[in-house]
């Protein structure tokens, strides 16, 4: 049997895809404004389109370069259809809460949602119309009362057992046919058909669907719904199949103890190879011309991986046996670290290059930070500086983690470090999976660190790091994924960064965070690496080693730094500043002759004020192409006015 893939196998596939969803995204948005214009009722495209996504997916690549209008239209309408959906299904599930905010019903009540859902989904017939395609219009109007249809298919099954082909017409109506429409809507535009291109795209919704029916057993998934919904209200699923249920007679946490804890969760992997499957199928069926397609359909059921893995960890985590004294130590460990009015000085203390940047902020913005920055240093502490070995480490952060999921829930720990930082998490939104991702990246450590190729480097670099950029992110009321994925690469670069930085140090505490394939491609052995962390000669490929792996940390900068317009000022400047401060650690390294085995490299004051009001001017350029709006000016003065010890 094999793993469920790492909590983070997601995360490099959602950069991937981001130029296409940026594309998919301002193309959208122009075509809603245009359609503005002649009265209609379109609101600004939002979420991850991905029907839009899968349709410019399925376009041959010579066609992407000669759509026009219609072609956006027709996918509007479509996304138009489902987010009417979605106003209708939080009057049925009565849902409070949506993708982390409140639904339409939770704030303007029952009539208000209705009346909305319904002025989007005949607002939608007319952005239609406007394709001028009859075709389309007849794909259209079929697509919207199929799954209508299959909605009330569902409702009337609810309560009994459905074989699988009774499950595959369900999901096939209820989600299949949106996207079926969208895929045969762009078929045509390749000169492959329009209807008889219908049933691959059902296809794409039913793996979908299966997808949002995986993530639903899995209480550790970022839905923004409550888990097992769907088994509450007796929706019989696929998932259902893998855990040998007959009904809906067990307690919900009874089948979520059988998918992810009896025989050390092996029907969480049954269900992931089933969608692995499904994907494989939809592809071979579609036969896209180049890896887009594949690449959606592939981070959707990664999604479900890491998911997955992450809520086997989760149950590993919360079966560690810990004590009394266990929780007596950490406790008093953490109210040690102080409150609020403290973690200015433990900030400062322990990251002088963060500390510089983060003087950008306004004074509450700043203080949310250094509340973050103390949680994820005293859990690296925690685990660094437990004294009995590696069970105990363990016990240590079993313990952390309930603390802090405790005050994530609204209880009162008396721990003002998780009861603050947690809180204030719990409250604007941010997914408790980034604090048990930290725990896990910071937990691994206690085994020798050896990564044997490029990808379990950057699962690692997700974990300790990514994790830190997206929480922070969503902390400030960013959800976008498109500006989530930049947030990753940024916490993924200056991971790499840190490694590079620190090569001989951490060698001498047993870890090697340089992968073997990396290694092996410039001819450096363990033997080495130990001369080196000696003070002994650089091995001869060693420089070509750190400018390739400079490389790929500068193209991560490069690629963060390319969705900062984006985020709100106050948030925007500081980051670019740290992100340009921390890549200046490389010029340091070249400086020191790539000596990383006996020396640190670090940026001093001149260099700090150098490279942020680069980051500066940088960000202003690129805020002014945009949207022609100049940073202003005073920021420049202020980066000069704060002292700049070394990194």
């Amino acid at each position: 049997m094999s793993a469920p893939a790492r909590p983070e196998a997601s995360e490099p596939a959602s950069v991937a895809l981001a130029p296409a969803g940026a594309r998919v995204h301002a193309a959208l948005r122009d075509a809603a404004a245009a359609l503005r214009a002649d009265d209609l009722h379109v609101p600004e495209p939002r979420g991850q389109l991905l029907r839009p996504l899968v349709g410019w997916a399925v376009l041959d690549p010579p066609a992407r370069g000669s759509v026009d209008d219609r072609f956006w239209y027709g996918l509007l309408a479509i996304q138009m259809v489902h987010e009417a959906s979605l106003l209708h299904d939080d009057l049925i599930d009565e849902a409070d809460t949506r993708r982390g905010r409140p639904t339409v019903r939770a704030t303007r009540g029952a009539a208000a949602a209705l009346v909305e859902g319904d002025h989007l989904l005949t607002s939608a017939y007319r952005v239609a119309a406007a394709t001028g395609s009859p075709t389309f219009m007849t794909l259209f109007a079929r697509a919207v009362e199929r799954t209508v249809a299959g909605e009330i298919a569902q409702q009337r099954a609810a309560g009994r057992r459905l074989d699988p082909a009774e499950y595959r017409r369900a999901i096939e109506g209820k989600s299949g046919e949106l996207f079926g429409a969208t895929v045969a809507w762009a078929r045509l535009w390749t000169g492959r058909g329009g209807a008889g291109g219908i049933e691959p795209g059902r296809s794409v919704g039913a793996l979908y669907q299966m997808v949002d029916d995986a993530l639903d057993y899995c209480p550790v998934a970022d839905t923004g719904k409550e888990p097992l919904q769907d088994y509450r209200q007796q929706k019989w699923t696929f998932v259902l199949d893998h855990v040998a249920a007959c009904g809906f007679d067990a307690p919900p946490e009874a089948i979520v103890h059988r998918v992810f804890e009896v025989d050390d969760g092996a029907a969480s992997v049954r269900v992931v190879e089933r969608l692995q499957s499904e994907r494989v199928s939809v592809v071979q069926a579609l036969q896209p011309a180049d890896g887009l397609l594949d690449a959606i359909l592939g981070g959707w059921v990664a999604r479900v991986e890491a998911a997955y893995a992450r809520q086997v960890e989760r149950s590993r985590v919360e079966r560690v046996e810990t004590s009394a004294v266990d929780f007596q130590q950490v406790t008093a460990l953490a109210r040690a670290v102080g409150s609020p009015k403290d973690w200015g000085d433990y900030f400062a203390h322990h990251s002088r290059s963060f500390r510089f940047a983060s003087r950008l902020f306004p004074e509450d913005a700043r203080r949310s930070i250094e509340g973050v920055y103390a949680f994820c240093r005293f859990t690296d502490d925690l685990v660094d500086e437990a004294t009995g070995g590696p069970d105990e480490a363990r016990r240590r952060v079993a313990v952390w983690r309930s603390l802090a999921a405790e005050a994530y829930r609204g209880n009162a720990t008396g721990v003002p470090l998780s009861d603050h930082v947690m809180g204030e998490a719990a409250r604007r939104g941010v997914p408790f999976h980034y604090i048990d991702d930290l725990l896990a990246g910071v937990e691994s450590d206690l085994d020798p660190v050896r990564f044997s190729d490029e990808a379990e480097l950057r699962r690692y670099t997700y974990r300790v790091a990514s994790v830190v950029g997206g929480w922070i992110t969503e902390l400030f009321g960013v959800h976008d994924p498109r500006l989530l994925a930049r947030a990753f690469e940024l916490g993924h670069a200056m991971q790499l960064t840190n490694i590079l930085r620190d090569v001989g140090e951490d060698w001498r505490q047993g870890r090697v965070y340089l992968p073997r394939t990396l290694l092996r491609r410039h001819q450096v052995s363990s033997a080495d690496l130990e001369s080196l962390s000696d003070g002994g000669p650089l091995p001869e490929h060693w420089a070509a080693l750190c400018e390739e792996l400079m490389a790929e940390a500068d193209r991560s900068y490069e690629a963060a730094f390319e969705a900062l317009p984006e985020l709100p000022g106050f948030y925007a400047r500081p980051v670019a500043v740290a992100a340009r401060v921390y890549q200046g650690i490389h010029e340091a390294i070249r400086r020191n002759h790539y000596d990383n085995g006996t020396l640190r490299a670090h940026t001093g004051r001149v260099d700090k004020l150098r490279l942020g009001w680069r980051g500066l001017r940088e960000l202003r350029s690129a805020r002014l192409a945009v949207e022609g709006a100049p940073a202003p000016a005073a920021v420049g003065f202020q980066l000069a006015a704060h002292d700049g010890a070394t990194t």
